[in-house]
Formats: C-alpha cells, structure tokens, sequence
C-alpha cells in the first residue's frame, strides 16, 4: 500500500497542500520509507507551535519543526502509523527569506527533519 500524508492547516496558511504533499512523501522515501507508512503534517501559528513546545519539551521558544512519534510497528490494517510533525507556518516562511532559499528547499530540510525525530522516538 503507498504511504498516506495527512495535512491540517488553518485556511490562511498560504502554502500548495499538493506541494506539502509531494515533499512529504519525498521525504519519507528518502528514509526509505517507501510504502505502508501514514504520517500526519499539522501548520500552525507562533503562538500554538510555542505552546506544545513549552507543554511538551519544556522550552521556551517558538520551534521550527516538533515531532510526536507514534508507532514503528505494523498495525492490523499492514500500516505503520510514523507520527505527527508539527510546523510553525510563519517560521518556515521567515526562514525562506532568512536562509535565502525556495520554500520548497526548506520545507523539504523541515520534513526530512521532521521525519527523523519520529524515527528516534
């Protein structure tokens, strides 16, 4: 079965869930993760992203990117069920600007990262 991505953003975010899509599955298989795998990708605000990171790392600061890793096990259904990597939308557009680069490029690095935190839980 082909990995599943699911996307949750808020309706101003401004991105192309098609291109979030596409890098994300990108990013999976990079990992060599190619198949059987669902993960969840969750957009949010400044404020939002500093709260799970204060509620769940104890820091103090808008991050970047958090992970929440699920399962590396097989479930009933063949899927393995990865995580949840959540992004702070207005960082990731700040950075765009900061690094010089696409967003494409860094939204890429972000999942890529994302990916491997939930590799490590």
């Amino acid at each position: 079965m082909e990995n599943i991505v699911l996307i949750k953003h808020p309706k101003n975010w401004g991105l192309d869930e098609s291109l979030v899509l596409r890098l994300a599955k990108k990013a999976l298989e990079s990992k060599n993760y190619k198949n059987n795998i669902e993960l969840s990708i969750f957009f949010v605000g400044r404020g939002k992203a500093k709260k799970l990171n204060q509620d769940y790392r104890q820091k103090d600061y808008i991050p970047q990117v958090l992970g929440f890793p699920m399962s590396k096990e097989v479930d009933a259904d063949g899927m393995i069920r990865l995580g949840d990597i959540v992004i702070c939308t207005q960082k990731l557009k700040y950075e765009v600007v900061f690094q010089n680069k696409t967003l494409e490029e860094v939204l890429y690095e972000w999942l890529v990262h994302g990916v491997e935190n939930l590799m490590k839980g």
